[in-house]
């Protein structure tokens, strides 16, 4: 029994201290001020991830879908368009509204309206394509058309990604990353 003790401490002090273990320490709460500029962002984000998996799914399958599938994809293309522009506007207003005194971070947001207003163009064009490619008697256009439509509005998801993770960055929100990934389940 002794034996095994010296053997167990000898063995931790010739294997040195452990510095491998780190702590993980939560993040500072957030003001109410960031709070409601987090939970905006959070449910538009959540409504653009819709779109880019609904994408994926019209990309992936464009090839061997039937015309009632595409029909399908391009109505859910549309309907997924069509919540992101009406949310769109509240999460706009809650950016707005927020008191930022710095002027990176005023520089910042303002880039981040900027992009959300383009992001909002976008995707009132995507409603309006989707709705047309989702009539009866038009699944080769969807399969003509849609991924070009698509890529253009994931496109301009990107360029508001981009600018939110900036803004984010410059008001020390952290927001904590979608599981899974649609753009990874694309392929």
């Amino acid at each position: 029994m002794i034996r095994c003790t010296w053997l167990l401490l000898g063995s931790l002090v010739w294997a040195g201290p452990v510095n491998a273990q780190t702590v993980m320490r939560p993040d500072p709460p957030l003001d109410s001020a960031r709070a409601a500029v987090r939970d905006a962002i959070l449910i538009l984000r959540d409504s653009l991830n819709t779109i880019d998996g609904a994408a994926a799914r019209l990309q992936r399958d464009f090839r061997q879908a039937s015309g009632p599938s595409l029909l399908s994809r391009a109505r859910v293309m549309r309907e997924a368009c069509a919540r992101s522009v009406r949310t769109v506007p509240s999460t706009r207003a809650a950016v707005q509204d927020a008191k930022l005194v710095e002027p990176s971070r005023r520089k910042q947001r303002s880039e981040l309206v900027g992009a959300m207003d383009h992001l909002s163009g976008v995707l009132a064009r995507c409603e309006l394509d989707f709705t047309a490619m989702s009539r009866p008697g038009q699944a080769e256009t969807v399969r003509g058309y849609g991924n070009d439509r698509a890529v253009r509005v994931q496109s301009a998801l990107r360029k508001y990604e981009n600018a939110l993770r900036v803004f984010l960055g410059s008001m020390r929100i952290r927001l904590a990353p979608l599981l899974p990934s649609p753009r990874a389940a694309a392929g």
